[in-house]
């Protein structure tokens, strides 16, 4: 009896993980599959309670509580002040789940992971084809009408280049280091990962590989030099042409954007730095107002989306989260795992790709995945 009721909540854990996973992806196709995204993740993790290993937490459970009743309050005060409470719900959950996800320990993710590998591979083979036909033709328009009539995100050819921006293309950074990280290698599969976050076009996702590979090599490198190891007649040549390579692109972009994303970036500091930079303006606080460049009423996703965070819940609020996330990779003796949760945090800082759905997904990833 006991088997057959563990058999059942597996399965029906992998329904909701792939029902989860199947939505996020797809949501630029469809858009109401959004609302699924994390109502099916949260009961994923409530299946997947029992794996939760709080002893990594030790003696820090007293934070999480504290977390907890500190987002309890924050939300309860924003409430009373007019926030709607399906906005207060949602980053109350998101916040709360995103540290307990990081200790959901499941023995048998290679199912999961292979669920997420295949829809992902779909996913993947969409956007290079939308990325080929838009190059062979140089025509982005009508996929550009598509996906701006739709709020699939955009999509357009910047120097002859096209970049097929749509949703659910943040995660294929995380995927492509995850399976780096789990197969020792780079597979087929994580190339096909890299080069659609590539195709995709966002300096962000160019930014999360070049952070990995600074990251991972950086040690690898620096021990090589005291050793003075042969190899380094090859690997300082190609280590310098990376770093060129990249500055150039770095600074191509900034020029690129100068006259309005990085003018957006600049006014929405402006903008969300004023709070009560303690404990914020309330969890789910909508900001209201703007200034030259855009309107932020009721906006929930910014391009500095942790400071969103900050503007909602302050310094104790997000020094809370941050203490409570890196505890369980920082406290491990292999910090492999840290060095991935660092990269997407990195990558993440300048888009709205932290603090929603994606980062629940990533952590877990990295949690189960990287070893």
């Amino acid at each position: 009896m006991c088997k057959e009721i563990k058999t059942k909540k597996n399965t029906w854990a992998s329904v909701f993980w792939t029902v989860s996973v199947a939505a996020y992806m797809f949501q630029c196709y469809q858009r109401n599959l959004a609302i699924l995204i994390v109502p099916c993740l949260a009961m994923f993790l409530l299946l997947e309670s029992n794996r939760i290993r709080f002893q990594i937490y030790r003696n820090y459970i007293p934070l999480y509580c504290f977390f907890f009743f500190y987002l309890t309050t924050s939300g309860a005060i924003s409430y009373v002040n007019g926030t709607p409470i399906s906005s207060v719900l949602r980053f109350y959950l998101i916040l709360l789940a995103i540290p307990l996800a990081q200790c959901v320990r499941e023995p048998g993710f290679n199912r999961e992971w292979t669920i997420l590998k295949v829809l992902a591979t779909i996913k993947a083979s969409i956007v290079l084809l939308t990325w080929l036909d838009v190059f062979i033709k140089q025509d982005y328009q009508s996929y550009r009408r598509w996906a701006q009539s739709t709020g699939a995100g955009d999509i357009y050819i910047l120097n002859g280049v096209p970049r097929v921006q749509i949703l659910g293309t943040s995660i294929f950074v995380t995927l492509f280091i995850c399976e780096f990280m789990k197969e020792r290698r780079l597979t087929f599969y994580g190339a096909l990962m890299a080069v659609t976050a590539l195709a995709a076009g966002n300096s962000a996702y160019v930014l999360g590989i070049f952070a990995f590979a600074v990251l991972y090599y950086g040690p690898v490198l620096l021990k090589w030099i005291k050793k003075k190891n042969w190899k380094l007649i090859f690997v300082i040549p190609i280590s310098i042409v990376m770093v060129i390579v990249f500055g150039l692109y770095s600074l191509r972009s900034m020029k690129v954007k100068a006259e309005f994303s990085n003018a957006v970036r600049v006014e929405q500091i402006q903008v969300l730095t004023e709070t009560n930079p303690i404990i914020g303006s309330g969890l789910g606080h909508s900001v209201s107002g703007g200034g030259v460049w855009r309107q932020y009423d009721g906006d929930t996703y910014f391009e500095l989306q942790t400071l969103y965070i900050y503007n909602q819940i302050g310094i104790i609020g997000l020094g809370t989260f941050y203490l409570l996330t890196f505890i369980p990779y920082a406290g491990q003796k292999n910090r492999k795992k840290l060095m991935c949760y660092i990269t997407y945090l990195i990558y993440t800082f300048f888009n709205p790709y932290c603090f929603d759905s994606t980062h629940i997904f990533s952590v877990l990833l990295i949690t189960n995945c990287v070893e």
